[in-house]
């Protein structure tokens, strides 16, 4: 079923410029939007009038900011739509993305208040797995037959290892983020780091048997049928995976119910972060042998880097916010001299 679900994909490559052309330019507009609700009316004015004159984001600035919120999309094309490459192609790709990206970052942590440190450090740790997985736009999807997989054996470990690395700095961003909105809001935040307690534990583990314990596996396989306890084990992490993948896109509306009711997030922007996740939540729970679109639909959300995309958003979407509140504030202490 799996491999229909992929051939299903395939045969509607529109649906990954669909992802790209429409989704992100919302997202971006729901970002641009994004202002903290915690100045006066008479601040705001001041504060617009001087930063329009010195210190308003430039053009080149904002489309970065597009671009940034564009990497996992663009990841998608490629690892779909173009396939596995050499690595010396998509290693040269992959630095030179990740050189782009902190460039583009580096601005938007350069304006941010000394008293906003865990704000940003959760940020940027829920923004990082993004600039480490764009690699696997070159690993393309994983082999879909026993010798393919064990020719890219080490690739295929230095994926699930990545992963790894990437949910646990997720889930370290947040922790931080949980810390620092934990005495404004008690509920979502406290759900939303339950969930993601919960759930890397068993992503870990799910990852650790897709990337060491199948490849050991395969190398040991007999014959071309699988061995009776191929098939149990493939429906139990079947099922781990479901769980865990629910349980962070959960997570991710709980804290982004935590960011709103705070007032860091505008309710628009809320209800986006919501209604996605929530619904990638319930999608993920139909089973391969669904119809299509939904076995297709349940394919591509529960792959493992794309839960974490919403995290990332909500990262850059955090260091916009606080950035334009501190140049915002800068700009009135400006004026008071």
């Amino acid at each position: 079923m799996l491999l229909q679900s992929m051939r299903m994909f395939f045969r509607y490559p529109m649906h990954c410029f669909v992802c790209y052309y429409v989704i992100t330019p919302i997202l971006f507009e729901l970002t641009m939007s994004n202002t903290i609700k915690q100045q006066s009316d008479g601040q705001k004015t001041i504060a617009t009038l001087k930063s329009d004159e010195h210190h308003k984001f430039s053009g080149i600035q904002r489309a970065g900011v597009v671009y940034l919120m564009s990497v996992p999309f663009l990841t998608m094309l490629l690892g779909f739509g173009v396939g596995h490459v050499d690595p010396r192609w998509y290693l040269s790709g992959w630095l030179i993305n990740t050189l782009m990206m902190i460039t583009i970052l580096y601005p938007l942590v350069k304006y941010q208040p000394s008293a906003n440190q865990f704000c940003t450090l959760a940020a940027l740790l829920l923004i990082v797995p993004w600039v480490i997985f764009p690699v696997f736009g070159g690993m393309g999807r994983p082999p879909q037959n026993i010798r393919r997989w064990l020719e890219l054996a080490g690739e295929q470990h230095a994926r699930y290892n990545l992963l790894i690395l990437g949910s646990t700095l997720a889930y370290l961003g947040t922790a931080l983020l949980y810390h620092w909105l934990r005495n404004k809001e008690k509920l979502f935040t406290t759900l939303g780091m339950g969930l993601m307690t919960l759930s890397i534990p068993m992503f870990v583990i799910n990852m650790a048997y897709w990337g060491s314990f199948l490849t050991e596996a395969f190398r040991h396989f007999k014959t071309a049928n699988r061995p009776d306890w191929y098939t149990a084990f493939q429906e139990l992490f079947l099922l781990i995976n479901t769980v865990e993948v629910s349980m962070i896109y959960i997570a991710t509306a709980m804290f982004a119910l935590a960011l709103g009711k705070t007032g860091y997030f505008k309710a628009a922007a809320t209800r986006a972060y919501v209604i996605i996740s929530l619904c990638a939540a319930l999608v993920n729970l139909f089973p391969p042998s669904a119809p299509e679109p939904f076995a297709t639909m349940s394919y591509l959300v529960c792959v493992p880097a794309i839960p974490f995309v919403m995290f990332y958003l909500m990262g850059v979407n955090l260091l916009w916010i606080a950035s334009t509140r501190y140049k915002s504030s800068v700009d009135v202490e400006d004026l008071k001299y």
